[in-house]
């Protein structure tokens, strides 16, 4: 195991600079009683320094996993290939020790489940001293006075730090490891989810706490949600992914505007906003398709109201539209004409019937 690395006091990682990420055809298969599940399936996109990426897609499509990768924390029978470089560094041919050392120091985890991130037995602030004293040779006072300096900066009160995890609410525990994925001020965290398991108010509390972070630090992140409420408040580009595949990705207020993949006008669709004259929700019919035998051509295909034979036989290539924006479908040079029918019910209780008339549940 790596020794933890001598520091002058305080600085504790602090002057870290943000990262920057460069995922390159990045393949990662579970081994299954009936094959290799192709949970990502080569999908490339970047984060630059300080840049925060939203990475969005229903239950399912890889997002989690994608993270998992990054991390390195995958079983180890699972076939991973590609590149993830950080800062320039391949992390999938590095050697263990060395994965391990970027850990905190580089890249660090917002985990899903504050809960179950927290160990129950032990007080929050020891938790967070320990992640320093893994990483860094400090003493003791100076990892507390960087808990207190952290909780500070998530909105908790320094003295609760004796506290224990079930003496916190919901919404206090996931700033407390959100607090804990900062403690060497990492330069690109990874948040899993962070507000799935909250109320509307804590999680805007939770996102407001992220945005002022950014704002302070200017760290690199990526924020995997299904809920493009939360991407559109908080990242500057999305990545939007479909069944191990990256199927549009651009700046936030250009691809929610003007969408160019029948999948991202679905999830558009789907999205509750607070207008009066707000369209009504429509879902997407039909579910993801099986991963141990994908189809040939558009993973979408099956679900998208627009498809043809050419959708079903040919994988369309993910291709730059405008300067940043880039979308993996045959006909994104007729995405305005696709968007406005995109936007009527009668366009997907199509593909609700065509998926009845299969015998499939929609």
């Amino acid at each position: 195991m790596t020794a933890p690395q001598p520091v002058s006091e305080p600085m504790l990682g602090t002057d870290t600079p943000p990262v920057r990420l460069e995922v390159s055809d990045l393949r990662v298969h579970y081994p299954t009683g009936r094959g290799f599940v192709r949970a990502v399936d080569g999908i490339s996109f970047s984060v630059d320094p300080g840049e925060y990426l939203g990475l969005v897609g229903e239950s399912g499509c890889g997002k989690s996993t994608v993270v998992k990768a990054i991390l390195q924390l995958l079983p180890t029978d699972t076939r991973v290939e590609g590149q993830i470089l950080v800062d320039g560094e391949d992390l999938l041919s590095a050697s263990a020790d060395r994965v391990r050392a970027l850990r905190w120091t580089k890249l660090a985890l917002i985990a899903q489940s504050a809960m179950n991130a927290l160990d129950p037995v032990y007080r929050i602030g020891e938790q967070i001293a320990e992640s320093i004293h893994a990483h860094i040779d400090v003493s003791n006072e100076a990892a507390r006075e960087r808990a207190r300096e952290l909780f500070a900066l998530v909105g908790i009160a320094p003295e609760r730090l004796d506290d224990y995890p079930h003496q916190f609410s919901g919404g206090m525990r996931q700033r407390a490891v959100i607090a804990m994925a900062l403690s060497l001020n990492a330069g690109l965290l990874l948040a899993d989810e962070p507000t799935t398991a909250l109320d509307p108010i804590m999680q805007d509390q939770v996102l407001g706490r992220l945005h002022r972070i950014h704002e302070a630090l200017q760290r690199s992140m990526i924020l995997v949600t299904h809920d493009m409420a939360v991407v559109a408040e908080t990242c500057e580009s999305i990545a939007v992914m479909y069944a191990g595949k990256i199927m549009e990705t651009g700046p936030t207020r250009q691809l929610l505007a003007a969408p160019c993949h029948p999948y991202t006008m679905g999830l558009r669709n789907a999205f509750p906003t607070m207008k009066e004259d707000a369209p009504e929700l429509i879902s997407i019919p039909g579910t993801l398709p099986d991963l141990v035998d994908p189809p040939p051509g558009c993973r979408f295909a099956s679900r998208c109201p627009f498809m043809t034979a050419k959708c079903e036989q040919i994988e369309p290539e993910l291709v730059e539209v405008s300067p940043g924006h880039s979308v993996a479908c045959h006909y994104a040079d007729r995405a305005g004409e696709l968007r406005e029918q995109a936007a009527r019910r009668e366009v997907w209780v199509q593909v609700e019937t065509r998926w009845e008339s299969e015998g499939v549940s929609a």
